[in-house]
């Protein structure tokens, strides 16, 4: 005789804050694993143990709980930084890395899923991050007069993006070394000096990204605009037409599908990267300065590409995501020799570390567009990524 079917689990009771809080963070969870697109308000409440009618009556739509989760991260933050502003730039730092190790999901919901927040609930998520930038930069200002507001924001920026890294990166590294490199390398970007860049020359970067030489090309570069701008999954092939000037399945003689757009955008973006690295092992092992000024080179000159390279791997087929990883674990490789080579006695773990957060902060100088316009940002990115390279806190 088959057993009686069992009624599933009757979710604990909460009190409607309680309720609301486990809903945002469960919530938070799923948008960093799967983004927000692959999540419904149905799988969310499946996991919170209650109906979905139920979620509605704490989120009118899956748009007010993606605003909610990325809310119950920053909170924190600001939470942190308001009260680390009375201490030392230390504290300030500690207590900022503390919350991003808590809560992994963080920074990588405000950085690739706030896109999709409409202005009601998206312009409230980008004035608190603003508020938790200006207290940063104030207090950092406090300690070092000689910054100008916006080169604080500058510092401020690359130290945040550094603190992001638990969102996006694993390491070997035990937790509490791993914390304490996050806080020495976030301190290093704080205490740089961007009046150095005043005598630095790097490569040029005003050429801007390439032009399609045909309309293969075009369409592939008019999709990284908009993925770059509007994310992925907020972009269809009429949009991508519609910017091209073909209708929407004409795209469809060169691409079978939108991934495959985006495969290619990869692809492109892999083989510039090979090909540097095979332009490095004919010249020999270049310094770790090379390194730095030709990739922010690169990345200034392709920002949109570079854009879409960080945000979008979520939404790349297995084959191509292993490519794009193979790829990146190359490059990591050879930074990571690189610094071996000018600090001998640096365990190799801590040094895969300072590399990926120095490319975190050149990564996000580069995509945020106010600073990719200052004057001399490849200098004062090459300045800050060496700082944080060189240990220097």
């Amino acid at each position: 005789m088959a057993a009686p079917h069992s009624p599933p689990p009757r979710a604990a009771r909460l009190s409607a804050i309680e309720r609301r809080e486990q809903l945002a963070r469960l919530a938070a969870r799923r948008f960093h694993e799967l983004g927000y697109h692959r999540v419904s308000l149905n799988d969310v409440a499946t996991e919170a143990g209650v109906t979905g009618p139920a979620v509605y009556r704490h989120f009118r739509n899956k748009e007010a709980l993606l605003a909610a989760a990325i809310t119950s991260g920053m909170d924190l933050v600001e939470h942190a930084v308001t009260t680390g502003a009375e201490h030392s730039l230390e504290y300030l730092v500690s207590a900022v890395a503390d919350v991003g190790l808590h809560r992994t999901d963080m920074w990588i919901l405000l950085q690739r899923e706030s896109r999709f927040l409409g202005p009601e609930l998206g312009i409230p998520v980008q004035e608190q991050f603003g508020r938790v930038v200006d207290l940063f930069s104030r207090r950092l200002r406090r300690e070092r007069p000689d910054l100008g507001a916006d080169e604080a924001r500058l510092l401020v920026t690359a130290a945040t993006a550094v603190l992001s890294l638990p969102s996006t990166t694993r390491t070997s590294l035990v937790p509490g070394e791993y914390r304490r490199e996050l806080i020495r390398s976030a301190l290093a970007c704080l205490r740089a000096d961007p009046a150095v860049a005043c005598s630095t020359r790097l490569p040029d970067h005003s050429a801007g990204e390439a032009t399609a030489a045909n309309r293969r090309e075009q369409v592939i570069d008019t999709a990284i605009d908009l993925f770059f701008r509007r994310g992925y999954s907020g972009v269809s092939l009429d949009d991508i037409g519609a910017a091209v000037g073909l209708a929407g399945p004409s795209i469809l003689h060169h691409f079978s599908a939108k991934a495959d757009i985006l495969v290619a955008a990869f692809e492109r973006a892999s083989s510039t990267l090979a090909e540097a690295q095979a332009r490095r092992r004919a010249a020999g092992a270049p310094d770790l300065s090379e390194f730095v000024s030709t990739y922010i080179a690169f990345s200034l000159a392709n920002r949109t590409m570079l854009g879409v390279y960080v945000s979008e791997q979520l939404h790349l087929p297995a084959h191509a995501l292993d490519r794009t990883r193979a790829t990146i674990r190359i490059e990591l490789g050879d930074w990571t020799r690189a610094l071996l080579a000018t600090s001998p006695g640096l365990d190799d773990h801590v040094a895969r570390v300072r590399v990926r957060a120095a490319l975190s902060a050149i990564n996000d100088l580069v995509r945020v567009g106010h600073f990719a316009r200052r004057p001399r940002i490849a200098a004062e990115i090459a300045v800050i990524a060496e700082a944080v390279l060189d240990g220097a806190s």
